[in-house]
C-alpha cells in the first residue's frame, strides 16, 4: 500500500509558559521512564505491531493526547535535532515525516492500534521523547494504569504462579506506582521501568510476557490498592524471599512505618524456593578495596562480623575492623556494602551470618548451671506460655535491669576470617526482607489463602479498597 504522508507541522506554543511537571498517576495514566540519563538514546525506533502508522502531537497537562499530524508508515525513528526539537523519519532513511519544535510539550507519538515494538518489547499506549543535554533522547511510555500493572506483574512474579499470589502482586504493583516515594519528577515521569522501581516490560518480547492468569489477576483486582489509616501507602514494597522472617522497615531503612512491621514467616518454608540459601566468600583484600571504592576505607580489613541482630534474627549492624580504623553499617547498608560489580559478588538478603560468628553483648545461662554454646534451634517459653524456636546466636532477653542482647557464643578476636584468611557469608532469603515475600505469597496461595489474607499477613493494619 502506498504510504500516505501528511504535511509537516511546526508546533508553536500557545498554552503554557513552562512544561508541566510529572506527578503520581494522573487521570489513570502512568508515565514510565524507559530510557533516560545514562541510558538515553541517540535515536529511538518504533514499529507498529498491530495497526497502520502513528499520530504525532503531544500529551497535555492532563495527559490527554493532542494530535497534530499522522502517517501510515509503521517503522519510524525519532532523533534530536537541536535544542528542544525532535525529527521523525522513516526508519533506515532520511525521509522526514514530522518535526516537533515545542519547548513546553515534548513530542508525543501514539500508534494507530494498541501495541508498539520498542527495543525488543511490545508496549501499550504511546510515547514521549524529550531531548537531553548530551544530544540524546529520553523515552517515556505513556500508558493506562491497568495496562501498566499488566506489564509489571509477570516480570515481578512468574505468570504461571497461583492466581491469588498474582492478585496480591497486582495490588502491590498498583499501589506502589501511585504512592511510592521514588517519583522522578525531574525527568518528567512517575516511575522507572527497572529494578530501582519495579520491573516493567509491557507485553514482553513475543514468547515471554503476560500470561492469561497474570492478566486475569490484574482484571480481578482492578483499582484496588493498599491503605493505612485511610491513606494510600507510600511504599508497598516487596521482595523475593525472606528466608524465615520479614523485618521492620525502620530496621532496614531507618524510617518507622506502621504497615511495614516484620514477623516470623511460617509459610515460605512450605513451598520450593530456588537458591534460598546462599554462601559467598570474600578475601580481606576484596573487602578492603570495596570499602575504599565506596568511600569507607578502614585500611586493610582484619575482621568483619555481625555486631547486632534484630529480635527476628535479621542483620541490623555489620562492623568492619581494619588497620586504619573501624566502620559499622546499619540497616540495608549491611547487605549493600558487600555489593561489587567488579568482583561480581553480593549478599542476597538481610538474614545472614559471617564465618559462623555473631556479635553480642552478653551470655545466656540455662537454669543457672552453664552457658549455651549456640542459641540456634533453642526452644524458649514466653511469659504467656508460647513456645518458640530461636534462629541464630543472638536474642533479646529481659533481665533485672531491662532488655539486653545476649549471644550463645562470644565473638572471635579481630583479625579473624576462616583458616584461609577469607570471610564466608552464609544466609537465606533474597531481597531487603521488608513487606511481602513473593515466595511467601506463593506458598500462602498454594495453601488456599486469598490475596486479601496474603496482603494482611505481610502488611500490618491495612485496608484494601
Amino acid at each position: 500500500m502506498k504510504n500516505k504522508l501528511l504535511p509537516l507541522f511546526f508546533v508553536v506554543t500557545f498554552f503554557l509558559l513552562s512544561a508541566p511537571s510529572a506527578s503520581a498517576v494522573t487521570n489513570g495514566v502512568v508515565k514510565v521512564g524507559l530510557r533516560y540519563g545514562s541510558s538515553a538514546l541517540a535515536s529511538a525506533n518504533l514499529e507498529n505491531a498491530e495497526g497502520a502508522g502513528y499520530e504525532f502531537g503531544y500529551y497535555d497537562g492532563d495527559r490527554r493526547f493532542v494530535a497534530l499530524g499522522q502517517t501510515d508508515v509503521t517503522t519510524i525513528t525519532m532523533s534530536p535535532s537541536g535544542g528542544s526539537s525532535v525529527t521523525v523519519t522513516r526508519t533506515g532513511t532520511s525521509e522526514v515525516l514530522y518535526e516537533h519544535f515545542d519547548r513546553d510539550y515534548p513530542l508525543g507519538v501514539r500508534p494507530f492500534g494498541t501495541i508498539t515494538w520498542f527495543k525488543g518489547c511490545r508496549y501499550a499506549g504511546g510515547f514521549e521523547y524529550v531531548p537531553e543535554s548530551a544530544g540524546s533522547l529520553r523515552v517515556i511510555n505513556v500508558v493506562d494504569l491497568e495496562d501498566y500493572v499488566k506489564g509489571v506483574v509477570p516480570y515481578e512474579m512468574p505468570g504461571d504462579w497461583p492466581l491469588e499470589a498474582l492478585e496480591a502482586q497486582a495490588v502491590c504493583a498498583r499501589t506502589f506506582v501511585q504512592g511510592h516515594s521514588k517519583h522522578l519528577r525531574e525527568y518528567g515521569f512517575d516511575v522507572c521501568g527497572g529494578v530501582d522501581c519495579q520491573v516493567y516490560n509491557g507485553h514482553g518480547s513475543g514468547g515471554a510476557g503476560p500470561s492469561e492468569t497474570s492478566d486475569r489477576a490484574v482484571e480481578n483486582t482492578a483499582g484496588l490498592c493498599i491503605y493505612y489509616n485511610g491513606t494510600l501507602v507510600q511504599d508497598a514494597v516487596y521482595h523475593s524471599s525472606d528466608g524465615g522472617a520479614t523485618e521492620d522497615g525502620a530496621n532496614v531503612w531507618g524510617t518507622e512505618t506502621g504497615y511495614l512491621k516484620g514477623k516470623t514467616d511460617p509459610y515460605e518454608a512450605q513451598t520450593s524456593v530456588p537458591n534460598n540459601s546462599y554462601s559467598v566468600t570474600y578475601t580481606a583484600g576484596e573487602l578492603s578495596w570495596i570499602l575504599d571504592q565506596k568511600g569507607h576505607s578502614v585500611g586493610t580489613v582484619q575482621d568483619v562480623y555481625v555486631s547486632e541482630y534484630t529480635p527476628l534474627g535479621n542483620v541490623k549492624q555489620v562492623t568492619f575492623v581494619g588497620t586504619a580504623g573501624t566502620k559499622t553499617f546499619t540497616g540495608d547498608d549491611c547487605r549493600m556494602i558487600f555489593y561489587s560489580s567488579t568482583y561480581q559478588k553480593s549478599v542476597s538478603s538481610m538474614r545472614f551470618d559471617i564465618n559462623g560468628r555473631r556479635g553480642g553483648t552478653g551470655t545466656l545461662s540455662v537454669n543457672g548451671t552453664g552457658q549455651l554454646s549456640s542459641l540456634d534451634g533453642v526452644s524458649v517459653i514466653s511469659g504467656g506460655g508460647t513456645v518458640s524456636t530461636l534462629w541464630g546466636n543472638s536474642a533479646s532477653a529481659i533481665t533485672s535491669s531491662g532488655t539486653a542482647t545476649v549471644s550463645g557464643e562470644a565473638r572471635q578476636p579481630s583479625g579473624g576470617g576462616n583458616s584461609n584468611g577469607n570471610f564466608v557469608i552464609t544466609g537465606t532469603g533474597n531481597g531487603h526482607n521488608v513487606g511481602m515475600s513473593q515466595y511467601g505469597a506463593k506458598a500462602m496461595a498454594e495453601l488456599g489463602y486469598s490475596f486479601q489474607e496474603i496482603l494482611n499477613f505481610y502488611y500490618t493494619d491495612i485496608t484494601i479498597r
